[in-house]
């Protein structure tokens, strides 16, 4: 795959030009993120904007002086929004293409997951700097409750072909080609340029592509079942609820350490919570604090934990622990 050669704005205008319809609203979003004592940091430099594709375009030169001067990234939202202000899930109306992020891989790296998965060539393929981002663009728009449900069942079994990030919302924003990464910058840290290597708009594909990475329905006899059989037969002792505290403190304890993918990380702490038999609400206060889920807050815990506990039912309870990467 070759690396396409435009400038850093043209790279912008035919990413947005293949993913919006020229009245259609793109949030953009403006935060730094930084590594404090091994735990990163965020903040919201400035508020969300919602603009046209051709004023984003034409903006280009200021947003990126603005992200020089603030150490801002600059994100944006995949799908369209319909007004502004809206940013999370209920207020997405379409959803035109599939997209993923993997961190800490390259280019060659990235299509040799996605060949090994049997995944299709992507229509975008971008650089952020400290992974890749990926964008199949559909032949037909999902406006549908049931489409848009369908799309969200085919996530996680998708992303996790080719160890995709976790973060699966259709509110998901990404970094912007044709901006620098200025992740870390406040430490000294160089930024990376976030590059556009391959785009072709023509390349769609049905949503039926996907189809076979949508997860069955969880059968209700087997959740009662394997439910049934983490309960203990009799109320633990003394010794055994602490020693389940102890396990669960040093699982916790994962997410304070360095780690290459935080999210594959937070997601095998999750499952080997839900292994020892905490509930969602223990789990949630145990871990708002660490990682990612301090950062992104409750709607990631929730995607992260409901990846989990599909795993953890359809392994079976008995199932080996998830290894945890550094």
């Amino acid at each position: 795959m070759t690396k396409l050669r435009q400038t850093a704005r043209q790279q912008l205008e035919q990413l947005l030009s293949a993913l919006f319809l020229p009245g259609e609203l793109i949030e953009l979003r403006f935060i730094e993120s930084w590594l404090s004592q091994g735990k990163k940091q965020s903040r919201v430099v400035r508020s969300a904007q919602w603009l046209r594709c051709r004023d984003v375009v034409a903006m280009h030169g200021d947003l990126t002086a603005f992200a020089k001067r603030t150490w801002a990234n600059l994100y944006f939202g995949v799908c369209p929004r319909s007004n502004e202000g809206d940013a999370d899930d209920r207020s997405i109306h379409t959803v035109r293409c599939v997209w993923c992020d993997i961190d800490c891989v390259s280019l060659d790296q990235a299509l040799g997951r996605w060949r090994d998965a049997d995944v299709p060539s992507p229509s975008i393929v971008v650089s952020s700097g400290t992974g890749i981002h990926g964008y199949w663009l559909l032949d037909q728009d999902l406006h549908s409750h049931e489409d848009h449900s369908r799309f969200r069942a085919m996530l996680p079994g998708f992303y996790g072909s080719f160890g995709g990030d976790h973060v699966q919302n259709l509110s998901r924003v990404m970094r912007l080609p044709g901006t620098l990464n200025y992740k870390d910058a406040r430490n000294g840290r160089q930024p990376l340029p976030c590059t556009l290597c391959t785009c072709d708009s023509k390349l769609r594909y049905p949503f039926e592509t996907f189809s076979r990475w949508i997860a069955p329905p969880e059968p209700e006899p087997l959740r009662k079942m394997l439910i049934a059989s983490s309960m203990p037969a009799s109320e633990p002792s003394a010794d055994e609820i602490l020693s389940r505290r102890t396990e669960a403190a040093a699982l916790v304890g994962q997410l304070a350490k360095p780690s290459h993918d935080r999210s594959r990380r937070d997601f095998a702490v999750i499952c080997d919570l839900l292994r020892l038999g905490l509930a969602k609400e223990e789990i949630w206060e145990l871990v708002a604090g660490s990682s990612k889920f301090q950062s992104n807050g409750r709607p990631y815990f929730d995607l992260t934990f409901s990846n989990a506990e599909r795993r953890v039912l359809f392994d079976g309870t008995s199932a080996g622990r998830v290894r945890v990467p550094t």
